[in-house]
């Protein structure tokens, strides 16, 4: 059963419970006022009887009459007097009764007022009252039984009539409850098809939200949720896409420099070659060894930094000497120099990783720039800029350069023994001291790469 049948019956029965309750008090309040005017008149009527047969029993002589006598006295004086659904009893004999009961069954009267009683005699309702007086030294019992049955007729009648209009106040009730339930559990329903939606793989789906009640702020709590986990979903399915990239790129790396080694190995093996032949394809061989040992290294960097990452304050002045020491022979490889300026002391980084950083950024600007041309490190408080004159890098390939594997001139890379991991391992050493890559280049004036430590941006220009 759905929720909104489930509410809807709830507040009928709690409608059906208050009409009920409503009904009875009202018909109770009507029932004690029709008898408690019923009791006035009655005893305005008991009283006026009980008067009248006091004055007629006083202007009757009973000189010289016996018991007997007096009782007939007493009867007609009574009956001169009595009114429909009245008697007399005296000493518990009854003299004269006009009334549909015995009165006297259901009420004991005794002197001290006039007392009541109700009875119910064949269907029909009475309310007797009754009073005693004295006449002639006897007491004598007046009663007077008024029929009540009209009341209870009435509040028949009234039990219809209310029943009628709480039937339609409940009818038009329970439409309103209906529909008001239904409109404040409509975003209820929203949240359900949406989340079936994003269970099926609709992650963009979203509620709308009307109002601010808290079904609305369920519904803007249910957004934010659907937000993060299509945020997470995205960044899961990026790092996937990246992840069967970066396997399809390794893939194809490998594939080229494991064919000429088993072809140079088949070569040696089947086929007769001349000493300086065969010391050519070793030297090839070596060569190639070398290619993957080295690359397979930077592939390990890449994907362990982040693991093995220990930042830490380090003399920059060490840092910036090690770094000399380890480009010295690229250097001199390609006939350009290394300038060297420290403007600050101690820095929080990873020294091996920052070395790693420096020293690939060094030897993209060695290779990039002629013979003679000066390579500038720079250190501050804020980071390390690297700076060179070199060819500099092509706009179409500026935004790529960071992505692993890619050469933007792939002849000349691989000429300098290049694999396109250089800048995509300073682009992530930069994320692991908590800073982005930025390229920027102009075409032959040289690049820039600057490098900022901390929550700040790791620029290159």
């Amino acid at each position: 059963m759905k929720l909104k049948t489930k509410l809807t019956i709830l507040c009928a029965a709690l409608l059906l419970a208050v009409a009920v309750s409503l009904t009875a008090a009202m018909l109770w309040q009507v029932r004690e006022q029709s008898y408690e005017a019923l009791l006035q008149s009655t005893e305005e009527t008991l009283n006026d009887l009980v008067d009248d047969f006091g004055t007629a029993v006083y202007r009757s002589s009973t000189d010289g009459l016996d018991s007997l006598s007096r009782k007939v006295l007493l009867t007609y004086c009574f009956r001169s007097c009595s009114v429909p659904g009245s008697a007399l009893t005296v000493n518990g004999e009854c003299l004269s009764a006009s009334a549909q009961i015995d009165p006297e069954r259901y009420l004991d009267v005794r002197y001290g007022g006039i007392q009541s009683a109700k009875a119910c005699v064949n269907g029909r309702h009475f309310l007797i009252l009754g009073r005693v007086t004295d006449a002639w030294g006897m007491d004598c019992s007046v009663y007077l039984a008024a029929d009540a049955t009209y009341i209870y007729s009435q509040l028949w009648q009234l039990s219809g009539r209310f029943a009628l209009l709480a039937l339609s106040i409940g009818l038009l009730g329970l439409g309103a409850v209906y529909w008001m339930i239904s409109r404040t559990l409509r975003p209820l329903s929203r949240l359900s098809e949406a989340a079936g939606s994003i269970a099926d793989g609709n992650y963009s789906q979203r509620v709308p939200v009307v109002s601010q009640d808290e079904v609305s702020t369920l519904a803007g709590n249910f957004n934010r949720m659907a937000l993060a986990v299509e945020t997470h979903v995205d960044t899961l399915r990026e790092q996937n896409e990246r992840q069967k990239l970066f396997v399809g790129a390794v893939t194809h790396e490998l594939k080229t420099p494991l064919t000429s080694l088993l072809l140079n190995v088949n070569t040696l093996r089947n086929v007769y070659l001349p000493e300086e032949k065969q010391e050519a394809l070793l030297t090839s061989m070596d060569s190639q060894l070398h290619w993957l040992e080295t690359m397979v290294r930077k592939l390990l960097t890449l994907l362990s930094m982040k693991k093995n990452a220990k930042i830490a304050p380090v003399s920059v002045p060490e840092l910036l000497t090690q770094v000399r020491e380890l480009t010295r022979p690229i250097m001199e490889k390609y006939g350009t120099s290394l300038e060297i300026t420290c403007n600050g002391d101690i820095l929080p980084v990873d020294k091996d990783l920052m070395c790693i950083a420096l020293v690939n950024l060094v030897e993209n600007s060695a290779k990039a720039s002629a013979s003679g041309q000066t390579i500038r490190i720079q250190a501050s408080e804020m980071g390390f800029t690297v700076t060179d004159h070199g060819r500099g890098i092509p706009e179409k390939d500026l935004q790529r350069v960071t992505d692993p594997f890619y050469m933007g001139d792939p002849s000349r890379s691989k000429a300098n023994g290049g694999f396109g991991l250089g800048l995509a391992l300073v682009r992530e050493i930069a994320a692991v001291h908590g800073g982005t890559l930025v390229l920027e280049s102009t075409l032959g004036e040289g690049t820039t790469a600057r490098i900022v430590i901390g929550n700040q941006t790791v620029t290159c220009r």
